[in-house]
């Protein structure tokens, strides 16, 4: 499998009654096309038509307008039924199938339009996602090495592929990946969370576990790695009073591993340091 990153390309198409057929009905058969209707009466839509044009570059699809002002439109006004201006329709498969009124805010006009239209990298990355939600990691390694070839320092990428070699077993390899990331990344928590589990992520990958105590142990491992976090700090503290000493205090040291991720202030941390330290001393 390989992906390979497209640049979104805009366009921008004053459309009128002669070319609607072309630029409108039969193009929105191959992608969905927004259609912004506007008047040079209402300066508000010369801004609006700005962030329009932006998001049409940035989201990539064709941004087709309409001038409300010109007569031989006014059949174009008709049939979509225009209740004001600035108003946006999207049409696809020649059906107008949303209708966005008045001015929004660009992330508002973002959100809206995103059930509609995707670029190709943010489609690259959702199938990439999804094949590590699906434990696919086999077919999405590959995938994120052909990517990051391009992007190398896109930390997006990084994780995911922290998380594919998580999943192939190559905790190793995912340690090198995740220690390279900083504070200033947005993704740092996150890298760092994967950090402190990967103990757990390298048990839970272990199979024929031998041994009542190993075998809880892994359960409890398996149970962090799914974000089961009271489950997992309940299976590691029922160690602890069956097991103080196993393994060299296996269990204790996942708990506080557990406590570290989750913080000080969590209320899993409060209730289960409790319940740690009551099983240490009595």
């Amino acid at each position: 499998m390989s992906l390979t990153i497209f640049k979104a390309m805009a366009k921008v198409v004053q459309i009128t009654s002669e070319n609607f057929q072309q630029e409108v009905l039969a193009a929105s058969t191959e992608k969905a096309i927004a259609v912004l209707f506007v008047s040079a009466r209402y300066p508000e839509c010369g801004e609006f038509s700005k962030l329009m044009g932006g998001l049409s570059t940035s989201m990539d699809f064709t941004l087709g307008v309409v001038s409300v002002d010109q007569q031989e439109n006014m059949q174009l006004i008709q049939a979509f039924r225009l209740q004001s201006v600035p108003e946006v329709h999207v049409v696809k498969n020649g059906e107008d199938v949303d209708v966005i009124q008045g001015i929004l805010s660009e992330k508002e006009m973002k959100d809206r339009l995103e059930k509609h239209f995707i670029t190709d990298e943010a489609r690259q990355r959702m199938e990439i996602e999804e094949l590590i939600s699906d434990k696919l990691f086999d077919q999405a390694l590959p995938a994120l090495e052909a990517v990051l070839t391009e992007n190398p320092n896109d930390k997006g990428y990084q994780l995911l592929w922290a998380k594919a070699c998580l999943g192939l077993g190559d905790t190793e390899k995912a340690r090198g990946i995740l220690s390279k990331f900083t504070e200033a990344d947005d993704q740092y928590r996150t890298a760092k969370s994967l950090l402190e589990f990967l103990d757990f992520y390298a048990e839970a990958l272990k199979k024929d576990v031998q041994g009542k105590e190993a075998i809880v142990y892994h359960q409890a491992c398996v149970l962090a790695t799914e974000e089961q976090y009271e489950a997992a700090l309940q299976a590691f503290l029922n160690l602890v009073y069956e097991a103080p000493q196993w393994n060299d205090g296996a269990a204790k040291k996942a708990m506080l591993t557990l406590f570290g991720s989750l913080g000080p202030k969590h209320e899993l941390t409060w209730k289960y340091r409790s319940k740690l330290n009551t099983a240490l001393f009595i």
